[in-house]
């Protein structure tokens, strides 16, 4: 499941194809991050208008801060973004993911900062 995550990262976040969200993401898709809650559409809605912004997007992993069980894989990522003219924005995200028919079906992340209450994701 770990690789399963992290080919999602490097082939739909980093080169930003929203196309690629139905192969990994199930359509009874939760995210729980900092206390709001996001369905598969509203997700999905999201993730297409962000990679049409100039962004580009960075992520590493900390090796040491995986954990796999069954359907579910916990870890900590570190999410770079940076944009044309704008203070870049570093993220630390602790996350739980949890698949169905291997497909994310739930994530419960923590985020630092607390993207949810940022104007460039709202």
């Amino acid at each position: 499941m770990k690789d399963l995550l992290k080919e999602m990262f490097s082939e739909m976040v980093i080169k930003k194809n929203a196309s690629l969200i139905p192969r990994y993401y199930h359509s009874e898709f939760v995210l729980y991050a900092n206390r709001e809650t996001q369905s598969y559409q509203k997700f999905y809605d999201a993730h297409v208008e962000y990679y049409k912004l100039p962004r580009q997007y960075f992520v590493e992993y900390d090796e040491a801060a995986w954990v796999e069980q069954n359907d579910r894989v916990a870890g900590r990522v570190f999410i770079a973004i940076k944009e044309p003219n704008q203070k870049d924005i570093n993220f630390e995200v602790i996350l739980i993911a949890q698949y169905r028919d291997n497909k994310i079906y739930r994530i419960w992340e923590i985020t630092s900062p607390d993207w949810t209450q940022m104007k460039e994701f709202n």
